[in-house]
Parts: C-alpha cells; structure tokens; sequence
C-alpha cells in the first residue's frame, strides 16, 4: 500500500493494525478514507470499528466493488 509507509510484505491478511502495525483510530482513518477515493465506494462509519486485520479490510473493500458490480451488472 503506497503513500501510508508499509511494503507488501508487512501487508499481509492476518496482521493485526493496531498490534501489528502500529496504526492508531486517525491513522484508520485516514486509510479508510484513501481506500473510499480510490476505489470510489464509502464504507460504513459503523464498520471502522471492526478493522481488526488487514484482512479485514481487504475483506470490506472487496464486499463493496463486489456489491457496485452487482448493481451496476
């Protein structure tokens, strides 16, 4: 992920983003914020919340491009 200070190695699905990777409630934040501008989608304020792992992330992300195919299909 460029631009927030990790390499693809560090990214892997099971880390953990506050154990893990150090990243703090606006550091979330502001990652969720990239990921809603870059892929055009807006993730559920109420969701932040349950980004334990980078997975969970990538999970909520592909959920969504998934759901904007659907409707768009």
């Amino acid at each position: 992920m460029r631009g927030v200070g990790f390499d693809g190695d560090e990214l892997a699905d099971g880390k953990r983003l506050a154990e893990d990777l150090d990243i703090d409630s606006t550091e979330l934040v502001e990652i969720v914020v990239a990921l809603e501008q870059h892929f055009d989608i807006t993730v559920d304020a109420d969701a932040e919340g349950g980004f334990t792992t980078v997975g969970d992330l990538v999970g909520c992300v592909g959920r969504l491009l998934s759901a904007g195919s659907a409707a768009r299909g």
